[in-house]
């Protein structure tokens, strides 16, 4: 089973992104997968992204090698089905923790696209609210990561278990760095991460609220033991 977990903060029928992503994943089921589930829950009834995800997974029966997409309302996969099989290959492979579109083999200050100097982000996002207007966003090329942006990652139910899905208590904010903490989470916990080339478009271009300035401060705080955390970029180039 391949599952999708969203988390929507408004009325999703009335939302054009997440309406091209059920019809996305209704073209996977008939083209490549045996089944695919959609959820979907509003927020108003999620204390957090972790509390969200976790009422979707509960609706469910997922086997440990299933696996679970949790990926942001305002998300559209333009990649065919068929390509997006190839991205959940990776996710299926014993050593990997979670997959992504994009992130760093770098984690020091909180932003992790700020690397993108050093050559040591990974991924390539379309950014903007309609095709016709959206605009390309490249971080580097593919690879293993330590840190994932949170705005689509997909990983085997063994391995969201092995992570967890509780709120940290560090974390006073249930909606920001939740995809830093799961995927530096798995990162330490032995698993590799990687940024696998898909293709989506992202309507936000990441908002920084309050709350994300707050959660930085907790989370580099909670983790200045792993903080700063590298992986050589020049030696994890490639797919397992």
């Amino acid at each position: 089973m391949i599952y999708f977990s969203i988390c929507t903060r408004g009325d999703y029928k009335n939302n054009k992104t997440l309406q091209s992503l059920l019809t996305f994943s209704n073209n996977a089921h008939y083209h490549s997968y045996p089944m695919v589930t959609m959820s979907y829950n509003v927020a108003v009834d999620a204390e957090s992204i972790y509390e969200g995800h976790k009422s979707n997974l509960a609706k469910v029966d997922l086997e440990d090698d299933d696996i679970v997409v949790f990926v942001h309302d305002d998300v559209e996969i333009l990649s065919t089905p068929n390509k997006f099989s190839k991205f959940i290959e990776i996710a299926k492979k014993p050593s990997v923790g979670f997959v992504g579109v994009a992130g760093a083999t770098k984690f020091d200050n909180g932003a992790w696209w700020t690397a993108r100097n050093s050559k040591e982000t990974r991924g390539f996002v379309w950014q903007g609210s309609e095709d016709t207007t959206m605009t390309p966003n490249y971080f580097g090329d593919s690879g293993q990561v330590v840190v994932l942006d949170g705005c689509l990652m997909a990983a085997t139910y063994k391995v969201v278990k092995a992570v967890g899905l509780e709120h940290p208590d560090y974390l006073s904010s249930g909606w920001d760095f939740y995809d830093i903490h799961l995927s530096l989470t798995a990162h330490v916990k032995g698993f590799s991460n990687f940024v696998v080339p898909i293709q989506i478009r992202h309507e936000s271009g990441g908002e920084m609220r309050d709350g994300w300035h707050k959660s930085k401060e907790e989370f580099l705080k909670k983790w200045k033991y792993y903080v700063p955390c590298r992986i050589p970029a020049d030696k994890t180039i490639g797919l397992p």
